[in-house]
């Protein structure tokens, strides 16, 4: 390895492109080992004379706990709040169905058959169910004759 690099940096010159041949320092290894004792393994991995490069030292990256750390906690605090809206949507209960079919039997006007078709479009859309359990009678018939317009209308030409 020393006839290659010599002391520290490689010896003879480079080639200047690829079709170059390398040019290379003709050394007579029978006069260098009578003139020099090659020195053993150790003594010349315990060596500090190449050990430093021209290159600077590379600087490690800086991180910072506090920002990973909030993150984390922004991540975890999502997380629990999505948690909590999809258990709150795939519950059952629907409190604006409690009493909803005991209220619509008491329209007048629509047979049982009708007025179970609404319930079931109601029970489907909760938030339209809220908003017809807070109306009165009269607005609850103007909903009725509206949402039968709306999904049926074929049956305003009859």
């Amino acid at each position: 390895m020393l006839v290659i690099v010599g002391a520290c940096m490689a010896t003879g010159q480079y080639a200047k492109d690829s079709s170059d041949p390398l040019a290379m320092e003709v050394i007579d290894l029978e006069e260098q080992k009578t003139n020099k004792v090659v020195a053993s393994n150790e003594e010349v991995a315990q060596s500090h004379i190449c050990d430093e490069s021209a290159a600077p030292k590379l600087k490690k990256a800086k991180t910072n706990p506090s920002a990973e750390d909030r993150m984390v906690a922004t991540i975890m605090a999502s997380s629990e709040r999505l948690v909590v809206a999809i258990e709150k949507l795939a519950s059952d209960v629907n409190p604006a169905i409690d009493g909803l079919w005991d209220e619509m039997k008491e329209l007048p006007g629509f047979d049982v058959d009708s007025v179970a078709h609404y319930y079931a479009y109601l029970v489907d859309n909760p938030r339209v169910a809220t908003t017809f359990k807070v109306l009165g009678g009269v607005q609850r018939k103007v909903w009725v004759s509206r949402y039968v317009k709306s999904t049926f209308p074929e049956a305003e030409a009859c």
